[in-house]
């Protein structure tokens, strides 16, 4: 999966990082004088981002300037991207918050499982997520 650092309002001042690496770039937004370089050989400012968007395009493989349509918009809804991405991107905006400066070259899947775990199942009931009687059951009555 992939996202979107919007750096200008040109097409080419957009870069794709991958999602995994989505709370240093909410790191550097919330921090603008702080410098990153990401996995990809992206170099940059905070005070440069200007937005953090899902990169659906990269995320499927398709060509950057790749317009969406209804039907690609479906085939994303259908595949649970839309939701993935929103996910990835609430817990990298919070782990960016709580978590210590020299943690942002972990990547952010390591980071949730060993040290936030908790972020998943908050994110998951601030989205609504249902569960099944079967899951919220005791295993023995």
């Amino acid at each position: 999966m992939k996202i979107k650092l919007i750096v200008g309002f040109r097409r080419d001042q957009e870069h794709s990082i991958p999602a995994d690496e989505a709370h240093k770039a909410y790191y550097l937004f919330l921090h603008p004088d702080e410098r990153g370089i990401f996995s990809n050989g992206l170099a940059i400012k905070g005070d440069q981002i200007q937005e953090i968007v899902p990169d659906y395009q990269g995320t499927m493989g398709w060509n950057p300037t790749h317009m969406l349509d209804s039907n690609d918009w479906n085939e994303l809804r259908e595949k649970g991207i839309t939701d993935k991405m929103q996910r990835i991107l609430s817990i990298g905006k919070e782990v960016a918050q709580k978590a210590l400066p020299q943690e942002m070259n972990t990547p952010l899947s390591q980071l949730i499982a060993q040290k936030y775990p908790q972020l998943t199942e908050s994110a998951e009931r601030r989205e609504g997520a249902t569960k099944s009687l079967k899951e919220l059951l005791p295993k023995k009555i």
